[in-house]
């Protein structure tokens, strides 16, 4: 003869938001549940509230036993356990890899070729962040310790915050700012072929495909031309 028999294990799934994933919360569970009475055969349904403490650090896919808060066993019996899945939001903002989150953070291109410092959205706010001079289209910085907790780490141990930095390229210039670039490009031309030169010098067909040709670049073709219709002048007169 068989003994008393242990409750059932339940199944159930949450949406959790981000933020809540991240540092852990703590939720009321209404569970839902049928029942078969042993002694007359019917069934009835049954709901309660189940407190459940989230662990800072959780994400999707990942599963909490609560041990005891399934359905009812026969009498004499534990109850089974209520398995909860979780289903964690997207964020507008952070994009979650494991314990690391990346953010895109827009540049100017001043920036990007002096440096200077930016403010950078955290998981606990705002932060300082320092851009190095020279930077290049989709650089990546990493802020240590910004991330996710780890679910079984060392307390306070945390991932990191990869920021990529996005380069805005202005549509608009005035007189002014173009005059300005223009100049820019031709001290390039004049740095030879030193690293820097060689960096900007990747960028000066982009910079002509927005702003057309510096006048000295126009100068010097001119003068290649003229150059050229020279040479074909004086080979036809000595075939002649």
């Amino acid at each position: 003869q068989r003994g008393p028999r242990r409750g059932a294990d339940l199944q159930m799934h949450i949406n959790l938001k981000f933020k809540d994933a991240v540092f852990g919360t703590k939720e009321d569970l209404d569970v839902r549940y049928q029942v078969r009475d042993t002694a007359t055969g019917r069934v009835e349904v049954k709901e309660r509230s189940v407190k459940c403490t989230i662990p800072a650090g959780i994400d999707s896919g990942m599963n909490l036993r609560l041990s005891g808060q399934g359905a009812e066993g026969d009498p004499g019996a534990p109850s089974g356990d209520l398995l909860v899945t979780i289903i964690v939001e997207d964020d507008a903002y952070f994009i979650r890899d494991g314990v690391d989150v990346h953010v895109e953070v827009p540049i100017s291109v001043t920036q990007a070729i002096l440096g200077g410092t930016v403010d950078v959205k955290t998981l606990t706010g705002e932060a300082e962040m320092k851009v190095p001079k020279g930077c290049q289209p989709d650089t990546k910085l990493m802020m240590r310790g910004k991330g996710i907790p780890y679910l079984r780490g060392r307390k306070d141990q945390k991932g990191n915050q990869i920021v990529h930095l996005k380069i805005q390229v202005p549509k608009k210039l005035n007189a002014r700012q173009e005059e300005l670039l223009r100049e820019f490009d031709v001290e390039t031309e004049k740095c030879g072929h030193g690293i820097f030169g060689r960096l900007t010098e990747s960028a000066g067909s982009a910079f002509e495909s927005f702003f057309g040709k510096s006048d000295a670049k126009k100068k010097k073709k001119g003068k290649k031309e003229n150059d050229s219709s020279s040479d074909d002048k004086k080979e036809e007169k000595v075939n002649q």
